[in-house]
């Protein structure tokens, strides 16, 4: 949230200049690829602004299969409740720390209507992967969602995507219209992946 050197960012037609930064956080989603906890309990970082029920959290936490490793991972005989468990004792995986950011996510999606990702999944396997992309479309089925993404798989359902070089806006449209498009810099950048994925995958078979 640092000043715009350049350039106009709006939202409805309206400046984002024009409107408050606290404003703006507020109707704002974001899911980091670096997820950050705060020191304090599984409550608290699910939940850091007190609006949802321990029901809810709970919900929240069995939709991106943490729940069941904070219930074993923590000492749950030291505290009143699992969600009171320290999340700094659970050890969480980077992979885990952004499933956890993604049950946050899931629990304010009424109080905000613009998702932020930047390489969320960058660190889930292809099954979890898959199984966010789903939970991604089924909680946020009417938000705004502008996402960074490498594994361009997850974003072929999009209604736009942007595609950068070097800091440039070289190409914009429909991904699909792009894949059908000779010369296309998405093509190109999607047949390389599809080509590495399946270079790793015949690797792992020889092995």
């Amino acid at each position: 949230m640092i000043e715009l050197s350049s350039g106009n960012i709006t939202l409805d037609s309206l400046p984002l200049t024009r409107v408050p930064r606290q404003t703006i956080r507020s109707r704002l989603i974001g899911l980091p690829q670096d997820a950050y906890l705060l020191p304090g309990s599984v409550r608290l970082n699910a939940d850091p602004l007190k609006q949802s029920n321990d029901k809810a959290i709970m919900a929240a936490l069995r939709d991106v299969l943490l729940w069941d490793i904070i219930v074993a991972k923590g000492d749950v005989d030291k505290y009143a409740h699992p969600l009171d468990v320290e999340v700094e004792d659970l050890h969480l995986s980077h992979g885990q720390r952004q499933l956890f950011c993604l049950a946050r996510a899931m629990l304010r999606k009424d109080k905000a209507n613009i998702v932020v990702m930047d390489e969320a999944t960058s660190n889930l396997d292809a099954t979890t992967d898959a199984h966010v992309q789903r939970l991604l479309r089924s909680n946020f089925p009417h938000h705004t969602i502008i996402s960074v993404a490498h594994k361009l798989n997850t974003i072929l359902d999009f209604d736009k995507v942007v595609v950068m070089n070097k800091g440039q806006l070289v190409e914009y449209g429909a991904p699909y219209k792009l894949l059908e498009r000779q010369g296309s810099w998405f093509k190109s950048l999607y047949e390389d992946v599809a080509r590495r994925e399946e270079a790793e995958d015949g690797l792992e078979i020889v092995n």
